[in-house]
């Protein structure tokens, strides 16, 4: 497999991510679409992640680790490590904690095949509960209203509506990285997308779920936290001084973001009463 071009680099980082990263990795392995390489990113991981990997890095010749010695916090550093290393046509992600249904990357690939003038294609994706319980999609009202009014590279500005494991990337359009600033840890993948959705990047979605993204109380936390509304600011700040967003656009979504953080804070009070 290292000697000969792939048709598609998938990247996983890892980090502490023993307890589902199996269940990961066997999704990918038994996709239906087979010429891939699948590239796994050890962030520095400290619990028997490392044993994981070289468990099936022995049974399957598509695996190359890469093992990072510093950790820097958060996905964007091993994602873009395996970015730089990755030899496939497309690019595709997923978290070590998420499944891809088996026929994720063939439904792919067939649309870009069919629609030449896209990029990116995305999808919707299933929830899955810590203990694998699947609930259907969650409908994205506001940001699915917004579609009727503003483009997608302005309706993102308002919220992130392209979950990053379930894109697949035509490599030759990809050409900024994951922001690395911890600041950003969180929201790089939002950024990703801005940023991609600024330079031109044309994405298309599939409306059928072709994931299970899972939810867990350390990801509930990190996305809802106070800390996160904060990084949307400072993201929203960066973006207005590089003038990547309209000043209109950075005034409206400071105004969305404040009104989800107060009305964060109202449900706490209320729940503590």
């Amino acid at each position: 497999m290292q000697n000969r071009n792939v048709k598609v680099s998938v990247i996983t980082p890892v980090y502490n991510g023993e307890k589902f990263l199996e269940e990961t990795i066997r999704s990918v392995l038994n996709q239906t679409f087979t010429d891939f390489e699948y590239l796994l990113v050890n962030h520095a991981s400290t619990d028997a992640s490392g044993q994981i990997l070289q468990k099936f890095q022995a049974l399957d010749d598509r695996i190359t680790i890469i093992e990072l010695s510093v950790n820097k916090g958060g996905p964007a550093y091993p994602r873009n490590e395996g970015i730089k290393a990755a030899r496939g046509e497309y690019i595709a992600f997923v978290d070590a904690d998420d499944v891809w249904k088996p026929h994720k990357l063939q439904t792919q690939l067939d649309f870009l095949d069919q629609h030449p003038q896209t990029d990116m294609v995305y999808s919707s994706a299933d929830i899955m509960d810590e203990s694998g319980n699947v609930f259907p999609t969650r409908k994205q009202r506001f940001l699915s209203g917004l579609s009727y009014f503003l483009s997608p590279k302005n309706a993102i500005f308002y919220g992130n509506f392209v979950n990053i494991n379930t894109v697949l990337i035509r490599r030759s359009t990809l050409d900024t990285l994951f922001p690395e600033e911890k600041n950003l840890v969180a929201v790089e993948d939002w950024m990703f997308h801005i940023i991609n959705f600024q330079v031109g990047m044309a994405a298309a979605k599939i409306s059928v779920p072709l994931i299970y993204y899972r939810i867990h109380s350390t990801a509930m936390s990190n996305r809802t936290s106070d800390t996160s509304y904060r990084k949307i600011y400072y993201m929203l700040a960066l973006l207005f001084l590089e003038s990547r967003i309209p000043f209109i656009h950075f005034f409206l979504a400071n105004i969305l973001n404040s009104v989800k953080l107060l009305r964060r804070k109202l449900s706490i009070a209320w729940s503590s009463h």
